[in-house]
């Protein structure tokens, strides 16, 4: 029988090799932040991602954090992919579901009442120097339970 302390070691080391795979294909992760949780439509989330590398398809992803306090079940809004002088490549509505709109559980993964999802975007290709920008398009101005919009991109393996 192990002893308690080489179990504890154990389950570290196992969960520390996992942790460091699970991020292994990841390029760039950020989130931009709402002070006061929520957004409001005048709010243009941008991000500009300067110096990737340029070989291979990529996987584009918007990750929204939010609280139980959004009073809908999904999430409109406008993805903008601009090029270096600020002409647009892609111009896309997006629908994200957030809670099932049957059960009215959250969807996404997290505990409490906070939970982060993501959601691929439409696009695999991203101009140099690339802009882009995400804005609410639902018919509130003010989205409250809205924490944080994010934007990923992880190479995709051939």
């Amino acid at each position: 029988m192990a002893s308690k302390p080489m179990t504890a070691i154990r389950c570290l080391v196992i969960s520390l090799i996992l942790l460091s795979g699970c991020n292994g294909n990841r390029i760039y992760e950020s989130f931009e932040e709402f002070p006061d949780q929520h957004w409001l439509v005048a709010d243009t989330v941008s991000f500009t991602v300067d110096s990737l590398p340029a070989a291979g398809p990529k996987l584009l992803s918007v990750g929204i954090r939010y609280n139980d306090s959004y009073e809908y079940h999904n999430l409109y809004m406008r993805f903008l992919l601009r090029d270096s002088l600020n002409n647009i490549q892609l111009d896309s509505l997006i629908n994200l579901q957030l809670f099932d709109p049957k059960t009215g559980q959250p969807l996404g993964s997290g505990f409490g009442n906070r939970r982060v999802l993501y959601d691929t975007l439409p696009s695999s290709q991203l101009p140099v120097s690339a802009r882009v920008q995400f804005i609410h398009y639902m018919r509130k101005d003010t989205l409250m339970g809205i924490e944080s919009v994010g934007f990923k991109i992880a190479a995709l393996e051939e």
